[in-house]
């Protein structure tokens, strides 16, 4: 009895040792992986794009239509209800956390567990409005046509097409005003809905972190 007591402690205490080591591992890649900058913050060029957070998620929002392209063709305003659609926010995450957890107050250490841990599938959130207003959640980038054309390419490839159109998950907005859409590429710990955002930003050569787990890793390189 003796020897499995001190066995199955040395086993315990292994895994604790074992978490505490991955907790300090993966907080230090994060930390180096934000402050580590990649692209450039020229803020020159014709096309007026966003970044923005909600202190944990980022997105991007852009100029529903210019000449690369007319967001509208691309996602059909008959799924939303916007009292205007003079640009798009979108962004990409687990579909398990996107569709059960519309408010803080709602999530599950269930879903938290398998979103972190666990390779999930993944969805597109997108809504359209007006030009957001710029503050610590909210900075602004200008980026030319080419840089541009590269993160609009970066954006639509990460929507799962079905017949060549986007995939609607119906009923499943928080609102009247946003939908969300099938993804590509899975969701786990060192892939999250930031690191999404930063490559798409890396796409287009705009300045941010080398490896962004955290919304500070992204917005930070913006001011």
């Amino acid at each position: 009895m003796m020897k499995w007591l001190i066995h199955t402690g040395k086993g315990i205490l292994g895994c604790v040792e074992f978490f505490l080591c991955f907790i300090v591992f993966y907080y230090t890649v994060s930390i180096y992986g934000a402050v580590i900058p990649v692209g450039e913050l020229k803020n020159e060029g014709e096309i007026c794009i966003y970044v923005q957070s909600n202190g944990v998620h980022t997105d991007v929002c852009l100029p529903t239509q210019t000449e690369t392209i007319n967001w509208l063709d691309f996602i059909p305003a008959d799924s939303f209800e916007s009292e205007t659609y003079n640009y798009i926010t979108i962004g990409w995450g687990d579909k398990g956390f996107f569709l059960n957890t519309p408010t803080w107050a709602e999530l599950k250490v269930s879903t938290a567990l398998n979103a972190a841990f666990l390779p999930s599938e993944t969805a597109m959130h997108v809504w359209y409005g007006e030009e957001p207003e710029v503050d610590e959640l909210h900075k602004k980038v200008w980026i030319n046509e080419k840089e541009y054309e590269r993160l609009v390419f970066f954006i639509k490839h990460s929507f799962r097409l079905k017949k060549g159109e986007v995939d609607l998950i119906p009923n499943c907005g928080y609102t009247p005003r946003d939908n969300f859409y099938e993804a590509f590429n899975s969701y786990h710990l060192f892939r999250t809905c930031n690191t999404w955002t930063n490559d798409a930003l890396k796409s287009a050569n705009v300045k941010t972190g080398i490896l962004a787990l955290f919304p500070d890793g992204v917005l930070d390189h913006l001011d």
